[in-house]
């Protein structure tokens, strides 16, 4: 009788990385018995090995996969090693998996050490990114005969209200509905049926693509990461399927698709440009070139361009329509007693994770030297875990990590002060615009209300650098008086200007135009 030979995958790190490693390992090795090994409470690495040598014998393991990064145990990966150095899996924080051998020793230790594959073996042009084929068609309301059928392409699925792009599709989605038939294309995270919500009743069909697991951009590559990240056929086929009289693409990520609309939600080039200034890298430079060569194209593609601000538009031309809030459902309440202080910013968009980062290691030690009793509320968006690009997630005394929440305005309204401090920014914050209509104060750097046209001292204060930050906390903190007179002046600022009724409005003339 055969002896059963065993794959052991090890479960440490976070759990979305140890569940991908796993059903990888299910399809490249099918004919094995698999196992999930996980480090018993107390048990030591060394503890561990015998643990393990004791229940599978050495020429009973096939392989053995555990997974490499700062937020990994590294005991744990080292009692894989030795349990099968010939015969390990190591898989990196980018999902890419690499045979460690001691045949190879300086290859394995590259790889250890964060290299990827593909420059490990000088394969510039090497693309393990997987593609889905699969197209879901989901139903929305009827289309009516007599209106246009306007399409919208998406990188996410605009439900739920997640972060500052989805609040902005869906909404104008929602304007826009009463005029024209919408047709919805997006990328969504897995392969089960998305939660539609209220699109259902705002679309008249909504065709979603799996989003391609992309594990890491080839390094010859000329376009950006994000761009090759969201290429794949499917999404080519949807698009030809979809009937319409326009189709609108939302995000510069997406813009070689084509269309007739180009919405830049940030002028990517622009971010880059200030990452770039930032660092002085040359990983930054060739960011920013990358960004540079592929947006400047992509901008002379399509008929119209829509811009986020006077900023935006004086950078690379097209129509100003801004960001907006609901004042319907934005409706402030007095402010209570306290030093309660309010993030959001999901991290899936680098500079809030950048902002995150300064608050917890640079502002909190300082500001608590000062206000020992302030507290912090940060929301960070779906699965922070899984986007915050620095590690592990930091934690502090006083700081209360919220992932994603559904009805942001219990937070507002227990907070006293509003912190925007992301330290590079294009475009417009909408968080910016939901402190405001809640009438809150907002403690910002400039470009935290970059394009809102706000005057600091006025409806909102500006500092920058980790030590003025928390000054300027402390003393808003402390003046309630300064607080309200800030808040008061910012709402009437944006129930004037930034309301979404009348920016939908906007976007119907530029539609009505193209299609004219």
């Amino acid at each position: 009788m055969p002896r059963r030979r065993y794959v052991l995958s090890f479960a440490n790190g976070p759990q979305d990385r140890v569940v991908s490693m796993r059903r990888e390992l299910n399809a490249i090795l099918p004919g094995f018995e698999h196992r999930e090994i996980e480090l018993l409470p107390g048990e030591s690495a060394g503890s561990l090995w015998l643990r393990l040598m004791r229940d599978f014998a050495p020429f009973s393991i096939a392989h053995t996969a555990a997974l490499l990064g700062p937020d990994t145990n590294q005991s744990v990966f080292r009692a894989a090693l030795a349990l099968a150095p010939t015969r390990m899996l190591a898989y990196d924080s980018h999902g890419e998996r690499y045979h460690l051998s001691w045949k190879s020793p300086v290859s394995s230790l590259l790889f250890c050490k964060g290299w990827p594959v593909d420059q490990i073996h000088l394969r510039p042009w090497r693309d393990n990114t997987l593609h889905y084929p699969e197209i879901l068609e989901l139903p929305g309301r009827p289309a009516e005969p007599a209106k246009k059928t306007v399409a919208i392409l998406s990188p996410y699925l605009p439900w739920p209200l997640s972060h500052g792009g989805a609040v902005r599709i869906y909404n104008l989605l929602k304007v826009c509905s009463s005029h024209y038939n919408l047709h919805l294309l997006a990328f969504s995270e897995s392969k089960d049926a998305a939660e539609l919500g209220p699109l259902k009743e705002i679309c008249c069909g909504v065709t979603l693509v799996q989003k391609p697991e992309f594990r890491r951009l080839r390094w010859a590559s000329l376009r950006p990461a994000e761009v090759v990240e969201y290429d794949t056929p499917a999404m080519h086929e949807a698009l030809r399927s979809v009937k319409r009289d326009l189709l609108q693409t939302e995000f510069t990520q997406v813009a070689g698709y084509g269309g007739d609309v180009l919405v830049e939600h940030d002028v990517t080039m622009d971010l880059a440009a200030q990452e770039h200034a930032r660092l002085g890298s040359w990983s930054s430079w060739w960011s920013l070139r990358r960004w540079q060569t592929f947006e400047r194209k992509a901008l002379t593609k399509f008929r119209g361009v829509v811009v986020m601000s006077e900023k935006d538009r004086l950078a690379i031309g097209g129509r100003v329509i801004p960001n907006g809030v609901d004042l319907e459902r934005y409706i402030p309440e007095p402010e209570q007693n306290g030093a309660r202080m309010l993030f959001i910013g999901s991290f899936r968009h680098f500079p809030n994770a950048l902002a995150f980062r300064f608050l917890l290691e640079e502002f909190w030690p300082k500001l608590k030297n000062l206000l020992p009793e302030a507290t912090l509320d940060v929301v960070a968006g779906p699965s922070p875990d899984l986007y915050y690009p620095f590690g592990s997630i930091p934690s502090a005394e006083g700081v209360k990590l919220h992932s994603f929440v559904s009805d942001v305005r219990p937070l507002y309204n227990a907070a006293n002060l509003v912190l925007i401090p992301t330290p590079v920014s294009a475009g417009t914050n909408i968080k910016a615009l939901e402190a405001m209509a809640m009438e809150r104060a907002m403690l910002s750097t400039p470009s935290g209300v970059n394009g809102l046209e706000l005057k600091h001292g006025q409806d909102v204060w500006i500092a920058e650098g980790a030590q003025a930050f928390a000054d300027a906390a402390a003393r808003l903190l402390q003046d309630p008086h300064l607080r309200q007179s800030l808040a008061r002046k910012a709402r009437a600022v944006v129930a004037a200007n930034f309301d979404w009724r009348a920016i939908g409005r906007e976007q119907e003339a530029l539609w009505e135009s193209l299609l004219s």
